[in-house]
């Protein structure tokens, strides 16, 4: 029953008739040759009263856009035939095979005979490649240039063969009737009964007919093949069985559907268009209805799932003043996590939590620094279904222009490097969940502003090392919707009313920095030594910054309203809480922002660097930064951060780091109480938090490695990749790779206990021989003790074919899944000659 669907599906509705055997080229005597005939030969004779030529060893003919190569070649004037035939050996046996060339085709025959007028011939033992397929034929027919008749034949696509490193293919189908089209638009293989053979052994993979398309310039509509099997929670089945069409030049479409007898369904469109050198992007979308168990039964469900991808990409050079591109991914909340097709778990998707989705349109214009882009985003929580979409932004920027720069040479001065920019936004947001998408509920709660930035500034040098940057900055806001706060004793809560109207505010700053590079040197060696350390250079970036905004929730600003709470305390609030634009600042900041950057390199000695020095990076950056505020009334000081990163051995370990120290006293209202605060006493500096993440590649280069040593032989035919011993014993270098990730985070605050955890992540790979391959990625909790997401995959290159088996053993509950296949490498024959098995989180095994 297999056999039958599957050759029902590549069956097409075209028909063509094969010609006998006792097919005769048949000459017309009226015809002319139309172009010159040039052959050549190392020994030539001419019989010019029968006009005859034949060309002994090395003889070629060459005519128009064909040539034809043999050891002997025979020309008939009268008739326009050529007779050709390889090279043979004192047994008569042919060694060497002709060439046929026309324009980028090859063939390979023993013997042809080929006319010259009418541009037919016949040939025997044929070989042709096409794509990634070689045909072999006993004896095969020209008609035309586009048509080829072949008697016993075989195809294969395995690479040894077509490259003639093994004289036998490991596997090939073979039939006794073939026609090959080789059109412009089209290249096409039909043949009649195929017999599938595995190292020269026929098997149970018999075929009524074959039709296989190659590439080509005219794509064709045709059938998908999916699966069939049953499944204890969905029945039987159809699985991804599906159809192809192209629609018009630019666009084609894939539908696959899966139909199970319990009730669930599902369809999967995947539109692609691509236009050269303008643009290229897909559509898909995806629908299921998911359905386990039966109706009635207490472990009966019904869900509904969707995914919808668009992805578009505009070529650079279409229009350089107008782009469009886009990149949406929005999935179901259960998508990932409980899906009928389920390959999520294999590809690791399962555990995403979060998807973002955008689409932009940018303008730019000539002579002109005004960019104006429209935007649409989202941003989906798959965890509590939650999505935050902006429905649009609309943008208009202006980079940074300088007023009175010079129109030639560098700016000098405060005066000359004055510039400014612009950004204005208009945007409106949306925050809704994923069950009321596209209901009128979605925009109940929707926000809009808009909102206008300008920054003014200059920079200079002072003193010769010092950089002098003065800069202030202006923002306006306006929003439709504000807030009203009050306190209600009846219910003895805080009521919050949402007004509509326009509504305004302003908010401005300024700052001032002064930056400079400090760098240190010490030498360690004198003249004479040779010591391992050469020398350890410091390179210091401090930066001292003010920067001063005002409070504007005083009452003179309008921005703030207050109401009396439950105590009789006033309380403030601001008017545009909760808006799209923010909230003007509560708080008078007149800071002072202190940080320093550094970095520290070694010198140190290497007889492998041409120079016989190395430099080792001990920090790549190490920034410590703080601010300390004036205007506030207590707390003035901020936390101190630092922040770094290093690499040693070769970038091999990557170290990065973060602290933040707490300088005031921590206080607690009581022995019990598990959460404090901060008192206004300088001096009780304590961690808040400490991350650290040690990403380390292990690799054999890692350890020195073996010196290459010189075997006396090499292997072939699959085993090129080893080298044999005098005894014979092979010998490979055993590649591997090891990436280990350790992460540690130390987190207290005001908390009384800090709370820590510490995870390792493992992903390796190891090739036990050229053509094993073994891939496994792991985490380990360190804390509570347990493996997370685990999935290990082994890979197998069977010449033609490859062996796949991906398992999940360890992951959340339903996700724990495996997947084998084995099918032939080609793409022209991989989805049609394929064994796949997979579990799908129920008792069954599905093929």
């Amino acid at each position: 029953m297999f056999f039958l669907i599957f050759n029902i599906l590549l069956a097409q509705v075209k028909k063509t008739e094969t010609p006998s055997d006792s097919t005769k080229i048949i000459p017309s005597k009226k015809e002319k040759l139309e172009d010159v005939v040039d052959s050549r030969g190392d020994e030539i004779r001419n019989i010019f009263s029968k006009k005859m030529t034949y060309l002994i060893h090395n003889a070629s003919v060459s005519y128009q856009d064909m040539t034809i190569k043999a050891d002997y070649i025979v020309m008939d004037w009268n008739t326009g035939d050529i007779f050709a035939r390889g090279k043979v050996d004192s047994l008569g046996r042919i060694i060497e095979n002709i060439t046929f060339k026309q324009g980028n085709r090859e063939f390979e025959y023993t013997e042809a005979k080929f006319n010259m007028n009418t541009k037919q011939g016949t040939a025997f033992n044929v070989r042709t490649e096409e794509d990634e397929m070689v045909i072999i034929a006993q004896k095969a027919k020209r008609m035309n240039e586009e048509e080829y008749y072949m008697r016993n034949g075989m195809i294969t696509t395995d690479e040894y063969f077509k490259s003639k490193k093994d004289s036998v293919p490991d596997y090939h189908l073979s039939t006794t009737r073939m026609k090959m089209i080789t059109g412009k638009n089209q290249k096409t293989l039909i043949a009649g009964p195929t017999t599938m053979y595995i190292e020269q052994v026929p098997t149970p993979f018999i075929l009524p007919f074959l039709y296989l398309p190659s590439s080509g310039r005219k794509r064709e509509a045709g059938l998908l093949i999916g699966t069939f099997g049953e499944r204890q929670s969905k029945g039987f089945y159809l699985e991804r069985w599906g159809v192809y069409v192209p629609i018009g030049e630019y666009l084609d479409l894939e539908t696959r559907f899966g139909i199970y007898t319990k009730g669930s369904w599902t369809i999967d469109n995947r539109f692609r268009y691509t236009k050269r050198y303008k643009y290229s992007g897909n559509f898909n979308l995806v629908y299921e209805k998911n359905i386990n168990s039966t109706k009635g039964l207490s472990d009966y469900s019904e869900t509904e799932n969707y995914r919808v991808v668009w992805t578009h990409s505009q070529d650079a050079k279409a229009n350089p003043n107008l782009s469009f591109n886009s990149s949406v991914n929005f999935v179901s909340q259960n998508y990932y996590n409980n899906s009928i097709y389920n390959q999520n778990a294999l590809s690791g998707n399962v555990n995403n939590n979060q998807t973002s989705s955008s689409i932009s349109l940018v303008k730019r214009f000539n002579n002109n620094p005004l960019t104006v882009s429209l935007n649409t985003s989202a941003s989906q929580n798959i965890s509590d279904g939650t999505v935050a979409l902006v429905l649009p932004s609309l943008s208009v920027t202006m980079p940074q222009i300088y007023p009175f720069a010079p129109k030639s040479g560098s700016k000098k001065g405060l005066f000359q490097n004055i510039y400014m920019d612009y950004k204005m936004n208009l945007q409106n947001s949306v925050t809704t969940t994923t069950e009321d998408m596209f209901s009128s509920k979605m925009f109940d709660n929707s926000k809009n502003g808009i909102k206008n930035e300008t920054n003014l500034g200059t920079t200079t040098t002072i003193f010769n090392y010092f950089q002098l940057g003065l800069t202030g900055n202006y923002k306006e806001a306006w929003t439709t919707k504000t807030i009203r706060r009050d306190y209600n004793s009846v219910t003895n809560e805080v009521v919050t009313l949402n007004k509509d109207g326009l509504r305004s505010y302003r908010t401005f700053g300024t700052a001032l920095n002064l930056t400079t590079t400090l760098y240190g040197m010490a030498n360690f060696e004198k003249e004479g030594q040779d010591k391992m350390i050469k020398a350890i250079r410091h390179m210091i970036s401090p930066t001292l910054s003010y920067s001063y905004s005002p409070n504007f929730s005083s009452d003179s600003w309008g921005y703030y309203g207050t109401y009396i709470d439950e105590n009789g305390k006033k309380v403030k609030y601001s008017y545009f809480n909760g808006g799209v634009l923010g909230d003007p600042s509560n708080t008078e900041n007149s800071s002072v922002n202190i940080s320093l950057a550094n970095n520290l390199e070694m010198k140190v000695r290497n007889k492998k660097e041409k120079t016989g020095i190395k430099k080792i990076k001990i920090f790549e950056s190490l920034n410590i930064s703080t601010s300390y505020n004036f205007a506030a009334d207590s707390l003035r000081l901020s936390p101190i951060t630092a922040t770094g990163s290093s690499s040693l051995f070769n970038s091999k370990l990557r170290v990065n780091y973060a602290l933040r120290i707490n300088p005031y006293k921590i206080v607690f209202d009581s022995p019990t109480s598990t959460v404090g605060y901060n008192v206004d006493k300088l001096g009780y500096f304590s961690i808040a938090s400490y991350t650290m993440g040690l990403n380390f590649s292990l690799e054999p280069s890692m350890f020195g490695g073996k010196k290459e040593k010189k075997y006396s032989k090499q292997g072939s035919i699959r085993y090129e990749k080893y080298n044999f011993d005098e005894e014979n014993y092979a010998h490979f270098e055993i590649p591997w790779k090891l990436d280990v990730g350790l992460n540690y985070a130390r987190t207290k605050e005001y908390n009384r206990t800090a709370n820590t955890s510490a995870t390792v992540n493992l992903t390796g790979e190891i090739s036990p021989s050229p053509y094993w391959k073994i891939t496994a990625s792991t985490n380990y909790d360190l804390e509570s003790k347990e493996f997370g997401y685990t999935r290990l995959g082994f890979m197998r290159d069977l010449r033609s074919f490859n062996i796949n088996f991906n398992w999940v053993p360890i992951s959340s509950g339903y996700n724990k899944t495996w997947n084998f296949y084995i099918g032939i490498k080609a793409a022209i024959l991989k989805d049609a000659v394929k064994y796949e098995a997979r579990n799908f989180n129920d008792t069954s095994t599905d093929l």
